[in-house]
């Protein structure tokens, strides 16, 4: 018998016999599972003897493979498999190959298995194809490897985001490339205690709706609290919201942070999914008023109408929440805002008011020498300013000291003049609606 076919190698490490005895057992995945899926593989097959691991491409299904007559077209021919890099963090990559069969005999009484995972690239999907001569030990097999697959994800306690690209159709309706959900590893940096810029009241709202339900789950559950709840921060661009979501990510290092913005927030079904999957988790989505606006002009509604469905199916012992942030609050959905159980606790984040300028001020320029430098005068000329505006300003004074510099190795010396003249220059040649724009909402004090 050949060696170089895979069905006569599945054959002669099983025999011929308990070949035909075999019944497949099939699990579809999306793509970004290839790498859970393979690994929590191994896993299985690192408790057995005398497996054979073969790295080989085949159109064919594994049940085809086994039972059916090769078509004059299907090569069975083992072949080298194609090695590719799936990300396992934001920086890192481990090569795995695209088609992979693990063939199992029978030791001491155990059942025998043949094994595979395969990304179908026409499909984007993963298939895992496991064979089995014993129904019920096939299906306890299938059954582990799932879960292990999931307990263990490389995306559980990440912060990730989600990219969806659209499917493509030819001239004749055939799919040419599937739709496709990518789960990517965040390189944003969360935001720890000792850099979070955010009013006391801010603070306490974030920890009891978001925090607390998390860190005191166990408790909250005994005493009939759900642990999950929806919160919208909402406000001008600039003043936070973003910054807040990141100091959640830093606190909640036991949660799955998963951002999702633009196009893939119409799979909603597919987001809400993967939070379950990867649960404990909190679904950010951003800017959500552009998909989830007002009934009325949302040509997202259908959209809309399954984010509500999802968010009123999420069951009280399911650890999931949801944080919208939106700049315009008028224009998302009553519906979302202003029913309790969607959305429980809006979290507003406006322009900072004295002391918090004061303290940002002073964060953003930790390491300059502040003691000839007007703290109050700079806290008076950023009134009604954005948290964005004032870090720009403090940037662009900075630089205007750097000016007075001529080596690398020197450290900028900060005066009143440098703050004066990067605002002057930011604020040069705009009109009131150019003010808006850079997050100046204060009147020209020029």
């Amino acid at each position: 018998m050949s060696r170089t076919r895979i069905d006569h190698v599945i054959a002669e490490l099983l025999g011929t016999s308990n070949k035909a005895a075999l019944t497949v057992h099939e699990l579809e995945l999306p793509s970004y599972r290839y790498v859970d899926v393979f690994k929590s593989v191994e896993h299985f097959v690192s408790k057995r003897d005398n497996v054979r691991k073969i790295e080989t491409t085949h159109t064919e299904d594994l049940n085809t493979i086994i039972h059916g007559k090769q078509d004059q077209w299907q090569s069975r021919k083992i072949t080298k498999a194609s090695q590719t890099p799936w990300p396992t963090s934001a920086t890192e990559a481990v090569f795995l190959p695209l088609d992979c069969f693990w063939i199992c005999p029978s030791v001491a009484g155990e059942n025998r298995f043949v094994i595979r995972v395969r990304f179908v690239q026409y499909m984007q999907k993963v298939k895992l194809e496991l064979a089995c001569g014993d129904k019920s030990g096939g299906e306890s097999a299938a059954n582990e490897i799932s879960t292990h697959s999931v307990k263990n994800s490389i995306y559980r306690n990440r912060v990730i985001h989600l990219s969806y690209e659209s499917g493509k159709k030819d001239e004749y309706g055939d799919v040419e490339k599937a739709e496709t959900l990518q789960v990517l590893f965040s390189s944003i940096e969360t935001v720890d205690e000792k850099n979070i810029i955010l009013s006391d009241d801010q603070v306490d709202l974030i920890r009891r709706n978001i925090l607390d339900l998390r860190l005191k789950k166990d408790i909250l559950l005994n005493n009939g609290v759900p642990t999950h709840r929806g919160v919208l921060f909402h406000g001008p661009p600039g003043t936070g919201k973003s910054f807040a979501c990141r100091y959640i990510c830093h606190v909640l290092k036991d949660t799955t942070c998963i951002f999702a913005t633009g196009s893939v927030l119409t799979q909603v079904g597919a987001l809400f999914s993967l939070a379950r999957l990867l649960q404990p988790a909190i679904l950010f989505i951003e800017d959500a008023d552009l998909m989830f606006s007002s009934r009325e002009s949302n040509m997202y509604s259908t959209t809309l109408g399954d984010l509500m469905d999802q968010m009123d199916g999420l069951r009280a012992q399911e650890n999931i929440s949801v944080v919208l942030t939106t700049n315009d609050i008028a224009r998302l959905e009553g519906a979302l805002k202003d029913r309790p159980g969607r959305i429980s606790q809006c979290i507003y984040m406006g322009a900072p008011d004295a002391d918090l300028r004061l303290r940002y001020i002073q964060h953003q320029l930790r390491e300059y020498d502040l003691s000839n430098i007007d703290l109050d005068l700079l806290v008076t000329e950023s009134e009604g300013t954005t948290q964005a505006f004032i870090k720009e300003w403090l940037h662009r004074s900075v630089q205007i000291a750097c000016e007075r510099l001529d080596q690398a190795s020197q450290k900028a010396v900060l005066g009143n003049d440098d703050f004066v003249v990067a605002l002057n220059e930011m604020q040069q040649s705009l009109d009131t609606a150019g003010h808006k724009i850079v997050g100046f909402t204060a009147p020209n004090r020029g």
